[in-house]
């Protein structure tokens, strides 16, 4: 197999195992056969994909332009040694009739335009072959879902991606082209689900997958403690409102706190179940603490259930809490109970702090939060402050106390939230690299996040989680692929537009001047006669009595050319517009060719 690698590239699209196959084919059948002679069998039979056996017929092959010359005989110049299998052009020449083709059917299979190409490579004519095509028809890509989902993520990089994942599995089934007209209606319509909702919803799942059946216990306690400081406090309170006594619950919602109830007493009838349940207003902590003291109806424990789908956070907590109640209260116990002995030792010891702030005595070395000069304050106080400063734009956080200290990012990452701190963190970068005056930095128009774009593209993609934004560079708007910029009209240039057109709509109209209501000619003369009765010229506005005002060397005239006084003054409007919007730019100019709307 010494010609295994030459072979292959020859070969591009025959798989090695195919090759090997062949070559020990041609080995075992002619084994007294030359080595020029076994190569010509290879080739004939790679050729016709290896149906032409050791003697079928031969495929034409030029050896001289594949590079086989050393292998085959080199005597007659008239090109009938038996060496010489005819004509064919070389891989450079197929691979531009292969690109070719490609432009114009790039659904067709690489391989299939391959083979069409070498089989009319003498005389290759592009508008026959285009025309074979058409008629008979072509092999296609095997594309599958996952191909076009990532083609429509870089077209698309503002939309959903699970959105886009829906549709790629319904486009793998269309025509090609749906795929294009899919994009196009896109961009023009821009009313798919965007990436912004995809990872809001994302986060909403997140945090709802805490509560429900399939969570960890471990992890959801830990999420809980932070969330509810005072659970009992909190699902006790008398003013909190009842996630199943809003106007706009939905029925699985009700059906989802009674099965609960159903699985957590399985001892207790349905319907003594229910009685509680509208007693209390479905109110589910006050249902628990009444069915807590109802003796056990049922000798047999009734058969769980599988909750039903929710996605009420609030009903979901309060379903986590009153199933894991007494493990939570144990936590709470045990807490409370460490932290007065910590605080008896820390008195002992003589080690009680008072906050700077607030003034709250016999903080123990856990609760307080320092500067970096040692001054004490209570978490609360640390944390109210950072939010304050943090809202109002700074990143740095000098001492409470206004000694020349501040507070250390790790004190500031116990006390604020995770994705508080986070957007802090962020911010802070985004501020020390733009000190930095690093060339091609650029920011998002959208958040803190910078970074240094590809000098080539116009696009600025932010890596920010909570953002992942694509902007213009140059307008600093999202991203409006395909269009321009100055094809986008924004906020701004609505309002101008919508000012114009307003201004040309008026110039149209005339008001009487007795009713004030407005009205517009539509054939007819001049003398205007309104609904309340009053008479006036529709030229000059004013008042008239008959027909006396026009003619003579009055320059008002009964008759004129409508078309003509009506663009007039909708010109002289537009441009009284665009006067009074100052030296601004027009992106959209409702005035140009409104010549087009009068037949004048």
């Amino acid at each position: 197999m010494e010609n295994l690698a030459f072979i292959k590239e020859i070969f591009p699209f025959k798989s090695e195992q195919q090759i090997r196959e062949i070559i020990e084919l041609v080995e075992q059948g002619s084994s007294s056969d030359s080595a020029e002679q076994k190569l010509e069998n290879i080739y004939n039979m790679l050729f016709g994909d290896g149906q032409n056996g050791l003697n079928g017929a031969q495929a034409p092959v030029d050896t001289e332009t594949l590079g086989l010359e050393r292998f085959f005989h080199e005597s007659d110049d008239d090109g009938d040694d038996e060496g010489a299998v005819g004509y064919c052009q070389n891989n450079d020449q197929l691979s531009g009739y292969l690109n070719q083709l490609q432009s114009v059917f790039p659904d067709a299979s690489e391989e299939f335009l391959w083979d069409f190409c070498r089989e009319r490579s003498r005389g290759f004519d592009l508008n026959t072959a285009i025309d074979d095509l058409t008629r008979d028809g072509y092999d296609r890509k095997i594309v599958d879902a996952d191909f076009i989902w990532n083609r429509l993520k870089d077209a698309l990089p503002e939309a959903d991606p699970s959105y886009l994942k829906i549709q790629a599995e319904r486009l793998v089934y269309e025509e090609p082209r749906m795929l294009e007209e899919f994009v196009n209606e896109a961009y023009e319509n821009n009313d798919y689900p965007t990436m912004e909702s995809y990872v809001k919803r994302k986060q909403e799942e997140d945090i709802l997958n805490i509560y429900k059946e399939n969570y960890q216990l471990d992890k959801f306690l830990k999420k809980f403690m932070e969330t509810f400081a005072d659970p009992e406090k909190h699902f006790k309170d008398p003013d909190r409102q009842k996630p199943l006594q809003q106007p706009d619950t939905p029925e699985e919602d009700f059906l989802y706190a009674r099965t609960f109830l159903y699985n957590q007493y399985p001892y207790i009838r349905k319907r003594h179940i229910e009685l509680v349940f509208k007693m209390q207003k479905k109110s589910l902590m006050d249902c628990c603490e009444h069915l807590n003291k109802i003796v056990k109806g049922l000798k047999t424990k009734r058969a769980l259930v599988p909750l039903p789908e929710s996605n009420n956070l609030p009903l979901l907590q309060e379903v986590a809490y009153l199933k894991h109640r007494r493990v939570i209260r144990r936590l709470l116990k045990y807490k409370d109970d460490v932290y007065k002995q910590f605080k008896e030792e820390a008195r002992a010891l003589g080690i009680l702090e008072t906050c700077g702030v607030c003034e709250e005595e016999e903080l123990i070395p856990e609760e307080c939060f320092n500067c970096k000069k040692g001054c004490v304050f209570c978490k609360d106080c640390v944390r109210k402050y950072v939010e304050v400063r943090m809202g109002d734009g700074f990143t740095t956080f000098p001492c409470c106390n206004d000694c020349d200290s501040n507070f250390s990012l790790h004190i500031l990452q116990m006390v604020i939230p995770r994705n508080n701190f986070e957007r802090l963190v962020l911010k802070i970068q985004s501020d020390e690299i733009k000190q930095a005056n690093i060339d091609g930095l650029e920011t998002c128009p959208f958040c803190d996040f910078a970074s240094i774009p590809p000098e080539e593209s116009t696009i600025f993609k932010c890596e920010n989680p909570e953002c992942s934004k694509e902007s213009c560079r140059l307008c600093r708007h999202e991203s409006h692929i395909p269009m321009r910029c100055n094809e986008i009209e924004y906020d701004e240039d609505v309002r101008r537009r919508t000012y114009i057109e307003n201004m040309m709509t008026e110039a149209l109209a005339r008001t009487c001047y007795r009713c004030k209501k407005k009205f517009i000619k539509s054939n007819g003369c001049n003398k205007m006669t309104c609904t309340c009765g009053a008479m006036m010229c529709y030229l000059c506005s004013q008042p008239v009595d008959g027909y006396n005002h026009f003619g003579g060397n009055n320059p008002c005239q009964l008759t004129t050319n409508d078309a003509q006084i009506d663009l007039s003054r909708v010109r002289r409007e537009a441009e009284r517009a665009k006067n009074a919007l100052g030296n601004v730019e027009i992106k959209f100019d409702p005035s140009v060719g409104i010549e087009n709307y009068f037949n004048a």
